[in-house]
């Protein structure tokens, strides 16, 4: 059976526009036309649809797709279903692990308002996180956030941000007063010592910090700022006499 290019955009939920743009590049041209020089795909067509949108799904460009629709070099159907299914199926797990944060985060909110602002910053902090962890080292993290205390995580989260502030404008002033930083690396000390540490989560997230600017905007940390606040927290701890 035959295709207008008006039938198949009605049929696959596409544009036309998206169908001519695959035939422009190369991807999807039409294996006949009428005497009127309308369109027609047929059913090969439809094939070949089926797989630039599959490798579409799992993530390739259209510019690297071309190489993969050539006689000799497509994959069996059976093999790119079952690729399909499998990018599916990473979706769903990844789904499921983004509803155990919600509602982590549902049984700790006190209000409507903020649950909604912690569902954001939470949302956006998992896409930055999963970027630098593997499904290990999320498994790790969350047991550390569960590990906190309701009570001790609305501490943090009114005291560091507050915190940082104060480290900020310690940096900003020239020169900084050496007491000021004194009492604010000791107050950072003890929030730290109220969240449970995995070295090796901690070296990845300074990694992070290094490179990523989404997480250094969430986080209100750039890398100098994190470089002033460790200065200020070693010499806080070498005139405690390593005790801070």
């Amino acid at each position: 059976m035959d295709y207008t290019v008006g039938d198949l955009a009605k049929r696959s939920g596409l544009t036309v526009r998206t169908l001519h743009h695959y035939e422009q590049l190369g991807l999807l041209v039409p294996s006949t036309r009428t005497d009127s020089g309308y369109r027609l795909y047929s059913d090969a067509d439809i094939r070949t649809l089926h797989r630039i949108l599959a490798y579409r799904q799992m993530g390739l460009a259209l510019k690297d797709i071309s190489p993969l629709l050539a006689p000799g070099a497509a994959a069996p159907l059976r093999e790119l279903l079952a690729r399909q299914i499998a990018a599916v199926e990473a979706g769903i797990s990844e789904q499921q692990r983004l509803l155990a944060m919600l509602r982590r985060v549902e049984r700790r909110a006190v209000d409507g308002a903020e649950s909604t602002e912690d569902l954001l910053q939470l949302i956006t902090a998992q896409q930055i996180l999963e970027r630098h962890y593997s499904d290990d080292d999320m498994t790790r993290l969350r047991a550390l956030q569960d590990a906190i205390p309701p009570e001790t995580i609305s501490r943090l989260k009114t005291e560091i941000p507050a915190l940082l502030a104060a480290f900020r404008a310690a940096k900003e002033a020239k020169p900084a007063d050496p007491d000021v930083l004194l009492a604010l690396a000791r107050r950072w000390i003890a929030m730290e010592r109220l969240v449970p540490v995995d070295e090796e989560l901690r070296r990845k997230g300074r990694q992070m910090l290094g490179t990523d600017a989404s997480f250094q905007q969430m986080s209100g940390i750039d890398p100098a700022l994190a470089q002033f606040i460790d200065d200020a927290v070693a010499a806080a701890k070498a005139a405690d006499g390593g005790e801070a």
